[in-house]
């Protein structure tokens, strides 16, 4: 169970990280990233509210340090430097979401797993004293 939570894990990271490459090519290079800003911000918020500042504040502070850069970017008119940026926030804070959840997936099978063998045990312990 533990080698396929690693591979969804993988296949995740992996999926977000070609969405973004996408995201980031189909992009207006001449305008303002606005939305993807808003898109971002809100990435950032659920990696937050999904623990990511425990289970993974690494790849959350990369995505706050990118978000803000690209702030800057656009207050200088770099639209193609903050289109890169905020890209790279956004995959950042999908990535500490999902890093986020699967230790807390993780969590949950061992409790599951000392679970189990709880109930063996109790199991064992009654069929001795039959």
């Amino acid at each position: 169970m533990e080698g396929k939570m690693r591979f969804s894990v993988e296949v995740i990271i992996v999926l977000v990280f070609f969405c973004g490459l996408l995201v980031g090519s189909c992009a207006s290079k001449g305008v303002a990233p606005v939305e993807k800003i808003s898109t971002a911000e809100k990435a950032i918020d659920v990696a937050r509210e999904s623990n990511a500042t425990i289970s993974a504040p690494l790849e959350l502070k990369l995505a706050e340090d990118k978000l803000k850069e690209a702030k800057a970017a656009i207050n200088e008119e770099e639209f193609e430097k903050a289109h890169r940026l905020v890209d790279e926030a956004l995959i950042n804070a999908n990535l500490a979401e999902a890093k986020s959840r699967s230790e807390k997936a993780k969590k949950l099978a061992q409790e599951m797993r000392d679970s189990i063998d709880t109930l063996r045990r109790e199991i064992e312990r009654t069929e001795k004293l039959k």
